[in-house]
């Protein structure tokens, strides 16, 4: 009611600028870059005043494992500079990332998938305060565990249809840590399929994905709308627990 047509052109204005810097001879790897510099410019515009925004870099943990290079990085808003400035992420600072493509096919997602699942989210250290009550701090350790970070494959051309549910949600249920597949895919103006979490009869938690369709008039600023609720709702994480820096530096003497 209120933002609909506002988000339908973010969607538009997005397309516009990825189809007005198309040209002869152009390749794939300066188009890459353009979708890039596109979606950061985006997430700044709205999101700079909750996270710290990169593009590119590695995530690292305390026991010295790194992730391939990332596409675009969000982190808490009181991370460290100095690892900003190595283009290094600690895990216990990572909020989201976004795996961005001129063209996303299914291969090139089975790819992006293989890199989000070798960011490393183990061997972390949060330090939160005791007067938060042990139930609160297992409650938000728990949905650190499960829902963050926001992980988004975005592409601004592709073949995603809904055909793709069927080997998507094998994917995910073959994949042991479940927080590290994406919660939005989606080509812009196109369909988009989106990452949800339920609990069957026996309490057991169920991880699926579900498609919608982006192609009829007057509904594609929708995906923008689940990527900026979804960010904006783990925003307030940070508040609660910070990362354990002393262990980062402690490795290093």
């Amino acid at each position: 009611m209120f933002f609909k047509n506002y988000l339908n052109g973010l969607s538009d204005q997005l397309d516009i600028k990825f189809r007005s810097h198309q040209r002869p001879g152009l390749n794939s790897a300066d188009k890459g870059e353009l979708c890039e510099l596109f979606t950061k410019d985006f997430l700044n515009n709205y999101l700079d005043n909750h996270y710290k925004i990169f593009r590119g870099g590695n995530v690292v943990n305390i026991l010295g494992e790194q992730s391939p290079q990332l596409d675009i990085v969000l982190t808490n808003r009181n991370t460290l500079k100095i690892f900003d400035d190595k283009g290094i992420y600690p895990i216990e600072t990572l909020v989201g990332v976004f795996c961005v493509t001129s063209n996303l096919t299914f291969q090139k997602f089975k790819e992006d998938l293989l890199t989000l699942k070798k960011i490393p989210k183990r061997g972390y250290c949060f330090h939160m305060e005791k007067y938060f009550g042990d139930k609160f701090r297992y409650e938000t350790q728990k949905v650190w565990e499960n829902i963050i970070p926001f992980l988004c494959v975005f592409g601004f051309e592709g073949d995603l249809n809904e055909k793709w549910i069927g080997e998507l949600n094998s994917l995910l249920q073959s994949i042991e840590n479940k927080s590290l597949c994406p919660t939005i895919i989606m080509v812009n103006k196109k369909g988009m399929f989106e990452k949800f979490i339920k609990k069957d009869s026996n309490g057991n938690i169920i991880h699926y994905y579900e498609y919608v369709p982006l192609l009829v008039p007057g509904i594609q600023g929708y995906a923008f709308s689940k990527i900026l609720l979804n960010l904006y709702n783990l925003s307030k994480e940070q508040n609660y627990r910070r990362p354990d820096y002393g262990n980062y530096f402690k490795a290093d003497y």
